[in-house]
């Protein structure tokens, strides 16, 4: 580490090896995966002394003042991760007194690009720092630098660099925010960047300004109509597109906010407590303005040639637009359905386009009987669309009769589904996009039958199923398979068809089950001559083994006579310890025990050892969730006859529990997995008892962190998995002897 903080910070060494030396130093100290991270934090306190620790440091700190941008660039973030990871344990006090420094330098010369790297420094350590980590004195600190940086007369890299770390210290900033002098100081800031020439400043301006709405939306009443003014002005105006994207941004964020807050609210209602929160509903007031300027200046300013996923003004203005409608409402309605009815068969391309994608954007938030009506009378038109000369017409045409059968199925009008049925299935055939969106238009129309019966003879999807299957099995072996993840998902069409498939479709799904198991069969004589080849494979035997699970869960005990050929590609997947693959084979075996129940003992003594290395497998944590997921399968199918296996699957899950580098996402399963052993052994768990025990009592006692969202929602599940752990010992042990002096549940 010393010698690549040398190479970093001396001025006489070749750029390139100067980049590179920091680019190392920084690889050296930080990792995505947090326990690498954590072990790699662990070094720098063990493995480097002190004397070397404070060498590092001192070269890196010296780098930003380098007149080589590149250098000072990579010295940033050496001194942002060190600072991160020494700021935690309350070390370097010095550091952001050396950073403020520079912030002052009268160095002509370096002064502005000193002050760039500085500012850099500190927005990428604002990135990495969690928010205790530094006090409000600092935060002070940190914000009047970065602030003073954005200065109407300061040059613009500076600012620009000045920007990025406001962005990036916003989360520190909620003492400042409550002071309405320093907030508005900041906001005045951020107002005054949206109309700078410079694009990249007016666009981190207004990230910045969509941040402040998601982080301190109670704040926003004083400044929301300049707020208001602001973005729509730079929607409709701004030469760049990037910066009018922004500003969509903005209120995309505030959408999300208030959808957030009245599910809060609605939540504390039905709990009867009083909400901290409350909405301003600025997007419902707002909406008879923003959403003629989504429809007119971003739905239509559609980019033909770019790829499906690219983020766009279009695809900004048209998920802008979604979320208007659930956090608006009914309000909308009006001004969306004028736009479609003047433009769906508009003479433009791009005027059908953006209608199409309005009205489908609007089928998810006003009320349901509202858009009876509209829904009805556009049937006919967007069936007919799929047959437009332009391939995004068809392809929105698709999405938004996706979007009709996922939330309005009841309202296709009598008599539709055939037309409709036929007309998705003719577009199996189109390109790739256009067949992947009927894909998943023919999925949500099988969804929507999921309620029906499953003993009902028939259904309506009934005359449909044969040729459906038949078109959308032939499109997942179409020679541009890969494009618009088509396999995956008519796969994933194929799989809700065969759910909700009616008693008479029965034979027919047991003829695609032959076609599946055939192209399973295939998949292990399959030539690979690269890791291209091989990921493919994978990725096939991946949605084979998901179809059959499938098929195995909807047939029921017909799936009995072929469960030997079944088990023997399954546990042949396995054999290729493929983590994607595996995970879904797990699922599968776990079907077929759940059916054929006690019967598939004979299938143990070849499956065990697999069980076994799934659930030791804590580098892919999602095979390992599998396997124990088909481990509490097997014990429901097996009850006592699980008993000569438990001992070892007893002693896995023991050690998964215990284990720190397993995702924490599986123990919740894990806890559960003993309660179906305790089921289906019964007096015979005593044995396990004790250390059981222990474990739920000790996962019993993880505390809750309230502003920790994802923790509170994990430790929730966690006790979930407690409780039925629980109640499976309880059940289990149904001699009283069992239970006395034993336990105290």
């Amino acid at each position: 580490m010393v010698a690549l903080a040398d190479e970093l910070s001396e001025e006489g060494r070749n750029e390139h090896s100067r980049q590179l030396a920091g680019l190392h130093l920084k690889n050296l100290l930080f990792a995505r995966d947090a326990h690498i991270s954590a072990e790699k934090k662990r070094k720098w306190y063990t493995d480097v002394d002190a004397n070397s620790r404070s060498h590092v440091k001192i070269a890196c700190l010296k780098v930003l003042r380098s007149a080589n941008p590149q250098a000072a660039h990579a010295g940033a973030l050496v001194v942002a991760k060190i600072g991160a990871l020494e700021l935690q344990e309350k070390q370097w006090p010095e550091l952001l007194g050396q950073l403020l420094k520079n912030m002052t330098t009268k160095d002509v010369g370096n002064s502005n690009l000193t002050k760039t790297s500085t500012l850099e420094a500190l927005g990428y350590l604002c990135e990495d720092l969690e928010e205790e980590a530094v006090d409000q004195t600092e935060t002070n600190q940190i914000l009047t630098a970065i602030v003073d940086g954005m200065r109407e007369d300061g040059a613009i890299t500076v600012r620009v660099a000045a920007a990025r770390a406001l962005l990036s210290s916003l989360v520190f900033t909620r003492h400042n925010f409550d002071n309405e002098t320093e907030r508005t100081m900041i906001m005045q800031v951020l107002c005054t960047a949206t109309k700078s020439p410079d694009e990249q400043l007016r666009i981190i301006a207004f990230e910045s300004l969509a941040r402040v709405a998601a982080l301190y939306y109670e704040k926003l009443p004083q400044y929301i109509e300049a707020l208001f003014t602001l973005t729509l002005t730079a929607i409709q105006q701004d030469k760049d597109e990037q910066v009018s994207m922004m500003a969509v941004e903005f209120w995309s964020s505030l959408c999300e906010e208030e959808l957030e807050i009245l599910e809060e609210t609605n939540s504390v209602d039905q709990s009867r407590t009083l909400s901290h929160r409350q909405c301003a509903r600025y997007v419902c007031a707002a909406a008879s303005h923003i959403v003629p300027v989504l429809l007119q200046s971003t739905l239509v300013k559609q980019d033909e040639y770019a790829d499906e996923d690219t983020w766009n003004l279009s695809a900004a203005g048209a998920i802008c637009l979604g979320l208007v409608a659930q956090a608006a409402g009914d309000a909308i309605v009006p001004d969306v359905l004028a736009f479609v009815e003047s433009n769906i068969l508009h003479a433009e391309w791009r005027r059908r386009e953006a209608s199409i994608m309005a009205f489908g954007q609007l089928l998810d938030g006003p009320k349901p009987e509202l858009l009876t009506d509209p829904v009805q009378t556009a049937m006919p038109v967007l069936v007919r669309t799929l047959k437009d000369n332009h391939t995004l017409v068809k392809d929105t045409a698709a999405w938004t009769l996706g979007r009709i059968c996922e939330l309005h199925a009841q309202r296709i009008p009598q008599g539709y589904l055939q037309p409709l049925v036929e007309s998705l299935g003719g577009a199996l055939q189109d390109s790739a996009r256009v067949a992947s969106q009927s894909c998943f238009a023919l999925h949500n129309l099988a969804q929507a039958f999921e309620r029906a019966p499953r003993s009902r003879e028939t259904n309506a999807l009934s005359p449909f199923f044969r040729p459906l299957l038949t078109q959308l099995l032939a499109a997942t072996e179409r020679r541009d398979w890969q494009d618009h993840n088509l396999r995956g998902q008519a796969y994933e069409a194929v799989n809700m068809l065969i759910q909700n498939h009616a008693r008479d479709m029965r034979p027919v799904v047991l003829e695609v089950m032959q076609v599946v198991l055939q192209r399973l069969h295939s998949t292990f004589s399959t030539v690979v001559v690269s890791q291209d080849d091989k990921e493919e494979r994978y990725q096939l035997q991946s949605l084979l083994c998901s179809v059959m699970q499938v098929i195995t869960r909807a047939v029921d005990k017909d799936i009995e006579p072929f469960c030997d050929h079944i088990v023997a590609l399954l546990l042949q997947v396995l054999n290729n310890e493929h983590a994607i693959a595996s995970e879904e084979a797990f699922m599968a075996l776990g079907a077929i025990a759940s059916t054929v129940e006690q019967a598939f003992d004979k299938y143990m003594g070849d499956f065990f050892p697999f069980l076994i290395k799934g659930l030791r497998n804590y580098a892919d944590w999602q095979v390992c969730s599998a396997s124990v997921g088909t481990a509490g399968d097997v014990c429901r199918a097996l009850e006592s006859r699980i008993l000569p296996y438990c001992d070892e699957i007893v002693r896995c899950l023991l050690e998964d529990l215990q284990n720190p580098t397993l995702n924490r996402q599986v123990k919740p399963a894990v806890l559960s997995c003993f309660g179906d052993i305790a089921l289906a052994v019964s007096g015979n768990f005593v044995k396990y008892l004790p250390s059981t025990l222990q474990m739920l009592e000790q996962a019993a006692a993880m505390k809750i962190s309230p502003d920790d969202e994802d923790l509170v929602e994990y430790i929730t599940v966690l006790r979930e998995g407690i409780l039925e752990a629980y109640i499976g010992v309880v059940q289990g042990l149904v001699i009283r002897a069992c239970l006395h002096d034993s336990c105290s549940i």
